[in-house]
């Protein structure tokens, strides 16, 4: 396994995106949307990245990119499509010890980052390391069509139960064992024929019977 996956927590970090096109607008809304303070250095920007600007999303820095871009950037992404570019931004990077992308071009990074299959809060990472983009859009197409939005319904109850779970049950097998049933259970199948309702009172069942054989236990 060359690449260790991992998950960041950009919410307040300050991240730097070089390029204004298409492939940089994706990587920009999506670190917005990850709570990252951004900034983005083009000339030019999209149109959509252009709103993101105008509404206090993003900052925008117009021009090319210096070194002193990189100052207090905690993550850069470098989208450019110029190899030139790319290059002097991930040896500014490097120099500084920070952790930086350049969009297809592996040789350039020292991270790279998954296609995502999203169903509310439930991520789905898929990565061929970067040796076949291609195919991570198939399996990222196949999971995506396996993988219904009823998933990130379940994740909400099932996340909603946990907390619950978490005052209610001291012991935390009994606390797994509760949580594990009500995803096991037909929960999902409920969120599928709309009967969402059914589906929580479910969980709230697995939730009170597991409670009480905790109590039990303990006394």
């Amino acid at each position: 396994m060359r690449y260790y996956p991992i998950y960041l927590d950009l919410n307040g970090r300050d991240v730097l995106v070089v390029g204004g096109g298409a492939i940089a607008e994706g990587k920009a809304l999506q670190l917005v949307e990850a709570g990252a303070r951004l900034t983005v250095v083009s000339p030019e920007l999209t149109e959509a990245l252009r709103a993101a600007a105008d509404h206090g999303e993003i900052t925008h820095r117009r021009g090319a990119f210096i070194e002193g871009d990189l100052k207090g950037v905690f993550l850069v992404v470098s989208a450019t499509g110029d190899r030139k570019v790319n290059e002097k931004v991930a040896e500014a990077a490097k120099e500084r010890g920070l952790l930086c992308n350049v969009v297809d071009q592996p040789d350039l990074c020292n991270f790279i980052t998954p296609a995502l299959v999203t169903r509310g809060g439930l991520q789905i990472s898929v990565s061929t390391g970067g040796g076949s983009p291609t195919l991570t859009q198939r399996v990222k197409r196949e999971v995506a069509a396996l993988v219904g939005k009823e998933y990130g319904v379940l994740l909400e109850l099932a996340a909603e139960m946990r907390a619950d779970a978490k005052d209610r049950i001291a012991n935390f097998e009994r606390r797994r064992d509760a949580l594990r049933a009500f995803v096991e259970s037909d929960a999902l199948d409920l969120i599928r024929a709309g009967r969402l309702d059914e589906a929580r009172a479910l969980a709230r069942r697995f939730l009170h019977d597991h409670a009480v054989e905790a109590e039990e236990e303990e006394n």
